[in-house]
């Protein structure tokens, strides 16, 4: 992956007919949060908007609930509840918000493209497969920065969980108490949905305070912008 301007981008989608990246804190918070009508908010928003081009899009961001819901980009309204879209016409920019959890981006080569919130509810509740049911087999991916097991403490009873619905390998059992290995678990769920190639950052959101916002370590945070789109 290439750190350029403040967004980081993907070896895997450089000769892909699509704009997309992951958003550093260079670029600011870009959640809007509790308040809708925060002002350093909307002003990072319009900058990193300017810089790509795409003020002439139509922006589609649900409002992220943790769940296993999937929007047709073609059926989205402002305020809706989801936590993955797909679209398959170059007027739509896809985005989610992160500050720990999995960011995915998706593209096939039949044109059409996918972004997903995938938290520890999204990744057991299957809002990975879900989505890629949605598109024709074969698309590639990429995950996006994420907080990472040497971070991410989690109760014996999600360990367990995860354990049986992922194997031993989703668990770092050798700092005491479990930690959870959500990239590994995504990268998991994505091959087995039919993804031919998954490209992961491996970059931990708690580990680089200087790139990135992260509600695990900071206990309130900004949010990172992963975002996809036709060109």
């Amino acid at each position: 992956m290439i750190l350029k301007n403040g967004i980081i981008h993907s070896a895997l989608l450089e000769s892909a007919p699509v704009l997309h990246g992951f958003t550093t804190r260079e670029r600011g918070n870009l959640g809007f949060g509790k308040n809708p009508g925060d002002p350093v908010v909307i002003e990072n928003r319009k900058k990193l908007f300017e810089s790509l081009n795409v003020n002439q899009r139509v922006h589609v961001q649900p409002r992220q609930i943790h769940s296993d819901i999937t929007i047709d980009a073609g059926d989205f309204v402002p305020g809706c509840e989801a936590d993955a879209g797909y679209s398959s016409h170059s007027q739509h920019l896809l985005s989610v918000l992160t500050a720990d959890c999995v960011p995915i981006l998706v593209y096939h080569s039949n044109g059409t493209v996918a972004a997903i919130h995938a938290g520890w509810r999204g990744i057991h509740s299957e809002i990975i497969p879900k989505t890629l049911a949605l598109l024709k087999p074969g698309p590639v991916a990429v995950i996006g920065p994420a907080i990472g097991p040497c971070c991410y403490e989690v109760g014996e009873d999600l360990a367990a969980d995860f354990e049986k619905q992922f194997g031993s390998e989703v668990l770092d059992l050798t700092r005491g108490k479990p930690h959870l290995d959500l990239i590994r678990a995504a990268t998991i769920q994505l091959l087995n949905a039919g993804v031919s190639e998954v490209e992961a950052s491996h970059l931990c959101t708690s580990c680089h305070p200087d790139l990135f916002f992260s509600f695990r370590r900071d206990g309130s945070s900004g949010r990172q912008m992963s975002f996809i789109g036709l060109l």
